[in-house]
């Protein structure tokens, strides 16, 4: 065995669990570490000026990559400005390791500055949250930390790591635990049997995705149900690419709020949902958004959701890839050339309610083409005919995700992120981590100003680490969703009050933020500037900004 200092085996777990990126923003708290990691640049320490932007930039780096994302933040104040971006990864159910520098264990009677209780701050978001208090454990805590985040469901886990253990002598061994093949479950073939009886008899299904679909890679498998079913399929708000938005059936997510799930439901009588929860809705419905008319099928790799909010007709717990195949197989068995038939006859219904939603949306976008403020549908369309094959998508613009889905034909896995949980700020530090994670890949990030406002710090992580992520502001200088919501729950009569929802004077000038450090910017204010404008700097090999004066109304 070797002899290593506490921080010293911390930086060799690093390097044997394949850690390519740490990112933080260090403390007192943190010195031993950062002290032995120096002496190894081939883990790069990306500093983030705010503790969101770190946390932010490791989840898109480990939604991009596959990898664990590695988070190192300073004691309690730290872990307390990551927070509300550490909630988006536990939503999103996103793998981070998130490590923060606890005050030395032998003075935390005393209540020094800046300690707190980690451990009650880590359960907030983190599936396990550890404290070391020896450094000879340093070494099983962090490969239990690096295989529960990525054991199903992923999610972050956090480790306090006190000063002195930093400090102490181990004698250090170390292996990482082998790649876990936990979330390649099999379904139970009685679930599937009755699931696959269930669509055989159906008039009239519904196939409704989320993002467990996209991050099974069960893209393939789930176009099959569609085709075999003649099922209409949506996606819930801000999904992952689980579809081509290209394909005849696929007719768009549902959006912000329970009324689009009840119009979507009326005259369903087989609802099969796959890897997306039942239902995350910000209002209380007045009705139920599924009645006993329609029968629930879920599909899950993980079983607190199955039947968590939803009586259930069945439900098959295990690897979505997996599931959806052996269901396809099952009814591509029973299917009688009758059931075929109708399924078939249903395609094609719902092909031509594609085709009409299609040209309204066309219609739409011609009317508004020349509008100034600039339309989000002549953003998005621009925003389209710039895009290169192979470039991949951030989207942090809640405010415009229907747009932005609907103009842009998104049809490759892997090509898209959308914010997957409720704190804003995470599109400007999670382009970084993409890009990071897909050096290869241009990276384009489509932000809300009020998001971007959040985590502007990130423009100076952009440019000091030279990482050339092209932005996308929204510029509509309010908190144009908060707007939204609230003609969702109180109508068109409240919508002359609106305190606190605009921030126009006075006005935010993201351009000239940029340049101060040392970013690249151009304001747009006409829609015959915008092609230009997107083109050039998607032609740069540096970070760069381009800032819309796009419409805020509804």
């Amino acid at each position: 065995m070797t002899k290593l200092l506490g921080s010293e085996a911390l930086v060799q777990i690093l390097k044997q669990e394949g850690v390519e990126y740490v990112f933080g923003l260090p403390g007192s708290t943190e010195l031993q570490f950062m002290d032995s990691l120096e002496a190894h640049p081939e883990i790069k320490y990306i500093l983030g000026l705010h503790e969101s932007v770190s946390a932010a930039m490791a989840e898109g780096y480990a939604r991009a990559s596959g990898k664990v994302g590695v988070v190192n933040l300073h004691t309690f104040v730290g872990l307390g400005g990551a927070m509300p971006l550490l909630f988006n990864a536990r939503d999103g159910r996103v793998p981070l390791v998130v490590t923060a520098g606890q005050q030395d264990t032998r003075v935390l009677l005393q209540e020094p500055v800046m300690s707190g209780d980690l451990l009650g701050m880590g359960k907030l978001f983190a599936k396990l949250s550890l404290e070391v208090t020896n450094a000879h454990d340093i070494p099983l805590a962090m490969r239990r930390a690096f295989k529960v985040a990525t054991q199903p469901p992923a999610g972050p886990v956090f480790v306090s790591l006190p000063q002195n253990i930093m400090e102490e002598s181990i004698d250090f061994a170390y292996s990482p635990t082998p790649p876990l093949s936990l979330s390649r479950r099999r379904p139970d073939g009685e679930s599937i049997d009755r699931v696959a009886k269930l669509l055989v008899g159906a008039r009239n299904p519904l196939l409704l995705l989320g993002d467990e679909v996209a991050k099974h890679d069960a893209m393939t498998e789930a176009v099959e149900l569609a085709e075999l079913t003649g099922a209409a399929v949506y996606q819930m708000f801000t999904p992952d690419v689980d579809i081509p938005a290209t394909h005849p059936q696929y007719l768009g997510e549902l959006g912000f709020g329970t009324q689009p799930l009840k119009e979507a439901f009326s005259s369903v009588d087989v609802l099969v949902a796959v890897g997306v929860p039942l239902f995350v809705v910000p209002f209380y419905p007045s009705d139920p958004v599924v009645t006993e008319k329609t029968r629930v099928v879920q599909i899950s790799s993980d079983p607190w959701e199955i039947g968590k909010n939803l009586p259930l007709e069945a439900g098959i717990d295990g690897d979505v890839k997996l599931s959806l195949s052996a269901l396809n197989e099952a009814l591509g068995e029973r299917m009688t050339a009758e059931a075929r038939k109708a399924a078939a006859e249903r395609a094609k219904k719902v092909a031509v309610k594609k085709a009409e939603l299609s040209a309204s949306l066309l219609e739409r976008a011609r009317r508004e083409r020349d509008n100034i403020p600039i339309a989000a549908s002549r953003l998005m369309q621009e925003l389209a005919g710039a895009l290169k094959p192979g470039m991949v998508l951030v989207n942090d613009s809640w405010s415009y995700s229907v747009p932005l889905r609907r103009y842009i034909g998104l049809t490759e896995p892997k090509s898209y992120y959308p914010r997957n949980g409720i704190s804003i700020g995470w599109g400007l530090p999670a382009a970084l981590g993409v890009k990071l994670a897909c050096p290869e890949r241009p990276v384009v990030a489509v932000v809300g100003d009020g998001s971007a406002m959040f985590s502007i710090q990130s423009l100076w992580t952009a440019a000091h680490y030279k990482i050339p992520v092209t932005y996308v502001i929204c510029a509509n200088a309010s908190y144009r969703l908060v707007k939204l919501t609230k003609f969702l729950q109180m109508g068109s009569g409240a919508m002359h009050r609106v305190m606190g929802m605009n921030f126009a004077e006075p006005k935010i000038d993201f351009c000239q933020i940029a340049r101060a450090v040392g970013v690249s910017g151009r304001r747009v204010e006409r829609p015959d500037e915008l092609g230009d404008a997107l083109r050039s700097a998607l032609s740069l090999e540096a970070p760069s900004v381009v800032e819309v004066a796009i419409d805020g109304g509804f």
